[in-house]
């Protein structure tokens, strides 16, 4: 967990709507299950204090054909603005902590979303 105020952890909370449409957002141009791929991309987000750290593992997994490499730097683009929102909610907090709590956040949102849209596919073709 990282070191953030609780000020800040109720701030980030109260737009938890903002940050399940970003998951969703995220997740659209997803064209077959990634769920694990997003899974351990989510991993190095949650243990990680470098945002560099984790755009090059989303990188990574699509320069090893794991993910789409037009989703992959749509994924990066779209995560790496969230600093804009991670600035203006910091308060006292360092803004790259809120940051990168945002990044753990909406990927979390884009996991969940994923296994919804994946499973109602299966569903649906059966």
């Amino acid at each position: 967990m990282r070191p953030l105020s609780i000020t800040t952890r109720r701030t980030i909370e109260k737009y938890d709507d903002n940050w399940v449409q970003k998951g969703r957002e995220l997740t659209q141009n997803l064209k077959s299950d990634k769920e694990r791929q997003l899974r351990n991309i989510q991993s190095i987000a949650e243990t990680s204090e470098s945002w560099k750290a984790v755009a090059l593992f989303i990188r990574y997994q699509a320069a090893r054909n794991q993910l789409d490499k037009d989703w992959a730097e749509e994924a990066v683009a779209k995560l790496e603005a969230l600093q804009n929102d991670a600035r203006s909610l910091a308060g006292k907090d360092e803004p790259k902590a809120v940051h990168m709590e945002l990044v753990s956040r909406i990927l979390g949102y884009a996991v969940r979303w994923h296994v919804w849209d994946t499973k109602n596919k299966e569903q649906k073709s059966v």
